[in-house]
């Protein structure tokens, strides 16, 4: 497939203050050695030192300055002060305008773990890591606006043709100009690279690449990963109408592989990032099809909800980033015919409804999520159920309001359309006020009271589209169909 120039992936704008260079080296011990990276930089002024950003906190993992080696034989005119404390490196060079040192990436545990997704993995024969793992850049540039821009060129040196480089801006480029964003953009991409297979696919002419290492058991063949990704991708972007994304792809690594059935259960995390998704899981024999489909057409979700349409309070908002992306989850795997009308309501009562009321966090107070959100299990899950579970009575109640003429996939679609034209964020005011509009009433009450209260919806009082109704099961409600008719009005 023709390459298609970096340029163009990439958004549009002055992206001409915040420039740095770097080359990551190649060698063969790679477990050994650590990533080497050396960065070059020219300052605005004359200086001694230089401060600059490494973070030491990246998605719930901490202290990662570990993963970072600073060497005085590699660096013999420079020296180095730690302050993880604030994610600074301060490095005192020559003094001038140019600055120039180098430092490595290495894996800071022994073995891969089953859970642990972001700290970064190097070993012989591949490499995973995330951007603000990997390059560091000057303290200047984060604080030279809200969401400062970059323009980074990286040369990728020495890397032999078997040993792919990919990541989510290209795939097999040994020289790369990215200009973008600095925090959702150039930090939040998986830099990856060695023995990974990739595969590549077109939607309406935009390529998608899919990235896999690791001989997978249970079925999971590279041709089933491949068409179900394919598939996911163009229903959502089918459903949204939007087939804008010059550039996406998909990165699966394993954590752990067992042939053997001593770890009875499967373990898959995945996460959107710039231009794509990555996805981490457990390699053995319990691996789980189902679980794969799932977490495509959530993480798939994100590139609109919490992408395109951006939360302006990130954790104080995850009731919409990440409960809305969920009740798609089902409910688009519903309209592609993905899973049937008995397995949506199978899925929706078990794995939302059951899994919150039995949540002992789940009556916590939103502002609370903030805090709590990557500390706590329980917490972190009410956000995606409590959210879910909203967006499933709203859609029931713009469907009853319009008589079935709209539902809640018209307000998704007109609040992308806004944040995207009018460059606005996600805000409870903002939904509130669409919301309003298709139900001719205010629901402010309601949504303080359930979304940020944290006070159960009664299920069984609440009014429902024709065929759906609640009852009890062990004191848990639970969603029932008592005729036909639902098919034709939840999807359309």
């Amino acid at each position: 497939m023709k390459r298609i120039l970096l340029l163009l992936l990439l958004p549009l704008g002055a992206f001409s203050q915040n420039k740095i260079s770097y080359k990551v080296y190649y060698e063969e011990q790679l477990a050994n050695n650590g990533l080497k990276v050396e960065v070059s930089f020219i300052a605005k002024k004359a200086a001694d030192s230089t401060v600059f950003h490494y973070s030491n906190h990246v998605w719930g993992q901490d202290s990662l300055f570990k993963s970072l080696v600073l060497s005085e034989r590699e660096n013999p005119s420079v020296s180095f002060k730690k302050n993880p404390e604030k994610d600074e490196l301060i490095v005192y060079h020559p003094k001038g305008k140019k600055v120039l040192f180098s430092y490595r990436i290495k894996q800071d545990y022994k073995e891969p773990d089953y859970y642990i997704v972001s700290r970064p993995r190097v070993n012989d024969t591949f490499f995973y890591v995330l951007g603000q793992s990997l390059f560091m850049v000057p303290k200047a540039f984060t604080e030279s606006a809200e969401e400062p821009d970059i323009t980074a060129t990286i040369n990728w040196i020495g890397f032999p043709e078997n040993f792919k480089i990919h990541n989510m801006y290209a795939s097999q480029q040994k020289k790369q100009v990215i200009k973008d964003d600095l925090w959702t953009g150039f930090y939040n991409v998986l830099y990856v690279g060695g023995d990974y297979r990739i595969y590549n696919f077109s939607v309406k002419e935009k390529p998608v690449y899919f990235a896999v290492r690791g001989n997978w058991l249970n079925e999971y063949t590279d041709e089933f990963l491949s068409s179900n990704l394919q598939k996911a991708i163009l229903s959502q972007r089918d459903f949204w109408n939007d087939y804008n994304q010059p550039y996406f792809t998909f990165i699966l690594s394993p954590t752990v592989t067992q042939s053997d059935s001593l770890f009875k259960g499967s373990s898959i995390t995945g996460s959107s990032v710039r231009n794509g998704f990555m996805m981490m899981a457990t390699n053995n024999p319990f691996n789980s099809q189902n679980s794969y489909k799932y977490i495509l057409f959530h993480e798939l979700m994100h590139d609109w909800i919490g992408q395109r349409i951006r939360n302006k309070h990130e954790e104080l908002n995850y009731w919409f980033s990440e409960g809305f992306t969920d009740y798609y989850t089902y409910k688009n795997r519903l309209r592609v015919k993905d899973i049937s009308y008995d397995e949506w309501l199978n899925s929706f009562n078990k794995e939302v409804i059951e899994k919150h009321w039995s949540n002992p966090e789940r009556n916590i107070p939103n502002y609370k999520i903030k805090d709590d959100f990557w500390k706590s299990r329980n917490v972190e899950k009410v956000p995606y159920r409590r959210g879910a579970i909203f967006a499933f009575w709203l859609d029931n109640q713009i469907l009853l309001k319009s008589n079935y003429t709209k539902s809640l996939d018209d307000l998704m679609r007109e609040l992308l359309k806004k944040c995207v034209a009018e460059h606005v964020l996600l805000t409870d005011e903002l939904f509130l006020e669409l919301a309003t509009n298709y139900l001719d009433e205010d629901i402010s009450y309601f949504f303080q009271k359930h979304i940020l209260n944290g006070e159960d919806i009664d299920l069984l009082k609440e009014k429902w589209i024709e065929g759906f109704q609640f009852q009890f099961q062990d004191e848990i409600p639970q969603l029932q169909m008592i005729n036909n008719n639902e098919e034709k009005y939840l999807v359309r």
